[in-house]
C-alpha cells in the first residue's frame, strides 16, 4: 500500500485517455475550434491585462494541441491524472503518510463529469493544475520555508489565475491532511486500513460511472458529430446520424436535407425525413442567435452565395472572437470576393498560430488569383442596382440564384422543396420547367404526384 499512488495514477490516466479516445472524443474537435492560440505578445497581454485570466491563456494553450488526434487527448488525460498525484505526493511530503480515504481522487473525477458538457470550461482543469503545480514545487522546499511562503503565492496566484482556484487547494489539502493524520491513529489494523481504501475506491468508481452514464447526452453527441461531417463532406454519415437522432432539432435538419441534396436523394427522398420545422428546415432564418451564427454559411457557400456566407461568418467573428473556422472563411470569401486586403488581415492573424500557418500560406498565394478550389460564385450582374438578401425567407434568394444561374441544380432542388414544404403548390409547378436544365432519367416521384394533383384540380 505504501506506492498505491502510483498506481492509482497510473489506472486513472488509463482510463480517462481510453474515455477520450472513445466516448468523449468528439468534444476534442469542438473545444478545439471555438478558441484560437496566437503566438504574438499582444495576445499574451490581453490576458495579463485582467486580474485571473491567465488561466485561460494556459487553456487555450493546452486546447490547441486538439488539433492532433491523440497529442491532445494524452495531455489533457495527464493534466487530469497530475490533479490526484500532485496533492497527495505533497501530503507525503508533508506528514510522511498516505490518505487512507484517497480524497485527492474526488476532484479529476468530478472535472471528467463535468467535461461531458461541451460547454464546459477548460481553465478550470488547467489553473487547478497550475495552482497544484505550484503548491507542489513549494513542498520541496525546507518545511519552515514552506508556510512562510505559501500564503504569498497562493494570494499571487489566486490574482493571475483566479481567486477560487488556491482555495479548492487549500480545502483539498487540509482534507486530505486530516485522514492521513487522523485516521492511521484510529485504524491499527492493516487489513481494516486496506480494507477501507478499497471501499472508498469502489465507492468513487461507481458513483463516477453512474454519474457519466445518467449525464451523457447522445443527442449533443450526434449533433456535433454531424457538424464535423458536413466540415469534411462525409454526406452518407450524416443522415446516420440523423435517423439515430431522437427528437426534434432545426440544426440537424438542416444538415440532413444538405445531405439530401449532396447525396442525390433530395428529390425522393425529402418527405421520408421529418420536417417538422416545414421550410425553415431547409435553412436558418436569421433570429439575432449567436449560438447559430456559426452554421449559416453552410447553405449560402454551396449555393454559391458568397455574399450571404461571409454575413455569416462575419456575425460569427463579432458572437466568438477569431477563431480558426470562422477566419478561414472570411479568407476564402474574402478572397473570391475581390477583398484582398481584408483577406491578408485575416490570413495575418492565421499565420500566427501553430497549426493553421501552412494553411494561411496557401491562402496567401491564392489571394492574386481571385479564386478559391471549391468556391464558385454565383454570376452577378453589375450594372443592376445592389440587392439586398432577404435573411428571414430562403425563396426569394432561391429564385433569384435560380435566374442568374440557370445550371445551378442545388438552388433548382432547394427551391422545388422549399415551395413543397410550404405547400405553395402553383409556384412548384410554374418553376417546375426548369428541371429541363439537368439530367434527371425521369421525372422524380414526389414532383410528379405533386403535378398530377395540381392538374386535377385544375380540370
Amino acid at each position: 500500500m505504501k506506492h498505491i499512488h502510483w498506481l492509482l495514477f497510473i489506472v486513472l490516466f488509463c482510463l480517462l485517455l481510453f474515455m477520450f479516445m472513445d466516448s468523449l472524443a468528439y468534444l476534442f474537435p469542438y473545444h478545439e475550434l471555438q478558441q484560437l492560440f496566437l503566438f504574438t505578445r499582444s495576445y499574451l497581454e490581453s490576458y495579463l491585462s485582467e486580474p485571473g485570466k491567465l488561466g485561460e491563456y494556459f487553456a487555450n494553450f493546452v486546447i490547441q494541441f486538439f488539433y492532433l488526434s491523440y497529442a491532445g487527448k494524452l495531455i489533457l488525460a495527464f493534466i487530469l491524472s497530475c490533479l490526484y498525484l500532485l496533492p497527495v505526493l505533497i501530503i507525503r511530503k508533508l506528514t510522511v503518510r498516505n490518505d487512507p480515504l484517497q480524497i485527492a481522487l474526488l476532484p479529476p473525477l468530478y472535472l471528467f463529469i463535468q467535461f461531458e458538457s461541451p460547454d464546459f470550461d477548460i481553465c478550470r482543469i488547467t489553473s487547478l493544475f497550475c495552482t497544484f503545480l505550484i503548491t507542489y514545487l513549494l513542498s520541496l522546499l525546507p518545511q519552515k520555508a514552506f508556510y512562510y511562503v505559501t500564503i504569498p503565492c497562493f494570494a499571487l496566484t489566486g490574482f493571475t489565475l483566479g481567486w477560487i482556484y488556491p482555495a479548492v487547494v487549500f480545502a483539498i489539502l487540509l482534507l486530505t491532511t486530516f485522514s492521513a493524520r487522523m485516521l492511521p491513529r484510529f485504524i491499527i489494523n492493516p487489513k481494516i486500513y486496506t480494507s477501507y481504501t478499497i471501499l472508498f475506491l469502489i465507492m468513487y468508481a461507481s458513483c463516477t460511472f453512474y454519474l457519466f452514464v445518467y449525464t451523457y447526452n447522445m443527442r449533443e453527441r450526434l449533433l456535433i458529430e454531424t457538424e464535423n461531417h458536413v466540415k469534411k463532406q462525409e454526406w452518407e454519415q450524416i443522415l446516420t446520424c440523423t435517423r439515430k437522432y431522437r427528437g426534434e432539432n432545426q440544426l440537424m435538419k438542416y444538415f440532413c436535407n444538405m445531405a439530401l441534396y449532396h447525396t442525390g436523394r433530395m428529390p425522393y427522398d425529402l418527405l421520408k425525413y421529418p420536417q417538422n420545422y416545414g421550410p425553415n428546415s431547409l435553412f436558418l432564418p436569421w433570429m439575432s442567435n449567436p449560438r447559430q451564427s456559426k452554421y449559416g454559411h453552410y447553405l449560402y457557400e454551396q449555393l454559391g452565395y458568397i455574399n450571404e456566407a461571409q454575413r455569416w461568418a462575419s456575425e460569427a467573428l463579432v458572437a466568438y472572437g477569431e477563431t480558426a473556422p470562422t477566419l478561414l472563411n472570411l479568407i476564402r470569401y474574402n478572397i473570391v470576393n475581390g477583398r484582398q486586403a481584408v483577406a491578408m488581415r485575416f490570413i495575418r492573424v492565421l499565420k500566427q498560430s501553430l497549426f493553421y500557418s501552412k494553411q494561411a500560406e496557401e491562402y496567401e498565394r491564392l489571394v492574386p488569383t481571385g479564386e478559391v478550389p471549391g468556391l464558385k460564385p454565383v454570376p452577378q450582374q453589375k450594372e443592376k442596382k445592389a440587392r439586398f438578401t432577404n435573411i428571414q425567407d430562403l425563396g426569394p434568394e432561391l429564385i433569384f440564384i435560380c435566374k442568374q444561374d440557370s445550371t445551378n441544380r442545388m438552388a433548382f432542388e432547394y427551391l422545388m422543396s422549399y415551395l413543397i414544404l410550404s405547400n405553395k403548390t402553383k409556384q412548384f409547378v410554374e418553376h417546375l420547367p426548369r428541371i429541363k436544365q439537368f439530367s434527371y432519367s425521369e421525372m422524380p416521384p414526389l414532383y410528379k404526384s405533386i403535378l398530377d394533383n395540381y392538374q386535377q384540380t385544375q380540370q
